[in-house]
């Protein structure tokens, strides 16, 4: 089963849900040459995190743009 993204937290307030933890994904290029990465790459990491523990869906709370992180271009 896919695990849904919601973007606001209202979408969840009629819905019972238990809440799991935190989780995050990431994209990132490992040299020059790779694609530039895009956040539809770390949402869809965070989906596939979400599903390990067993979650059916997942609210993003916050989408951050990192630069000058060593071994990311």
């Amino acid at each position: 089963m896919p695990v849904k993204l919601y973007k606001k937290a209202e979408d969840l307030v009629v819905k019972p849900f238990r809440d799991l933890g935190e989780v995050f994904g990431g994209d990132c290029r490992s040299t020059i040459q790779d694609s530039l990465p895009n956040l539809a790459t770390a949402r869809k990491q965070m989906q596939i995190r979400a599903a390990y523990m067993k979650a059916n869906a997942v609210l993003l709370h916050d989408c951050q743009i990192i630069s000058g992180v060593a071994s990311c271009y």
